[in-house]
C-alpha cells in the first residue's frame, strides 16, 4: 500500500474517491458538484471548454455514482463501470487533466461505510445493498483499472486536529 496522503494534491490532479462531507465543503459548494449524467454528456461532447466549468479551474467534482451502482445487479455494474465509467474517467485524465497532472477528478461517495479495503489483495471495493447485500462491487479495479497498488489514502484534519481517513487518490491510469 501507499503511503497515506497529507496534502491537497489530490484536488489539483489524478482520480478521488472522496466521503468526507468537511472535505468536499473545503472544496467548493453543492452547486459546483455535477451529477454523473452531466459528467458522461460532457465526456461524450469532447469536453466543451465552456461547459466543464472546473472548481478553481483545477477539479470537476461529480456525484451520482452509488446511487448508479444501487440501481445494477453487481454484475451489470461491473459492466457498465468498465464500458462507461472507466472510459470516461481515462478520457478526462488525457483530454482535459493532461495526463493527470492539471486537473482533479473528485467522485462523491456520500457512504464511506460501504468502502472496505480487502488488505490480502489490496484491492478496495463497495458493498451492495439491497437484494444483493452479500456482494460487492470491485470499485477500485473498475475505477482505476487494477492500479490500486498506487493508491493512497487521503487524510485530512477536524478543526480540533484529528486525522480522518477523507477518500482514495490516484495519481494516474492506465
Amino acid at each position: 500500500m501507499s503511503p497515506d496522503l497529507h496534502d491537497d494534491t489530490w484536488i489539483r490532479c489524478g482520480t478521488s474517491l472522496l466521503w468526507d462531507a468537511a472535505a468536499l465543503n473545503g472544496i467548493c459548494s453543492a452547486e459546483s458538484v455535477r451529477s454523473l449524467r452531466e459528467f458522461l454528456r460532457l465526456h461524450q461532447a469532447g469536453w466543451p471548454e465552456d461547459q466543464l466549468n472546473l472548481v478553481k479551474n483545477r477539479t470537476l467534482v461529480v456525484a451520482g455514482l452509488e446511487a448508479a451502482m444501487d440501481t445494477l445487479h453487481p454484475d451489470e455494474a461491473v459492466e457498465w463501470f468498465e464500458q462507461k465509467i472507466y472510459p470516461a474517467v481515462l478520457d478526462f485524465q488525457e483530454n482535459v487533466a493532461d495526463g493527470g497532472r492539471e486537473a482533479g477528478l473528485i467522485l462523491w461517495l456520500a457512504d464511506r461505510n460501504r468502502i472496505f479495503h480487502h488488505a490480502a489483495e489490496n484491492t478496495y471495493h463497495w458493498h451492495c445493498s439491497g437484494a444483493h447485500r452479500q456482494r460487492s462491487i470491485p470499485l477500485g479495479r473498475c475505477i482505476w483499472n487494477g492500479a490500486e497498488t498506487s493508491v493512497r489514502r487521503i487524510m485530512t484534519m477536524t478543526p480540533d486536529k484529528k486525522p480522518i481517513w477523507a477518500g482514495l487518490f490516484n495519481q494516474r491510469i492506465s
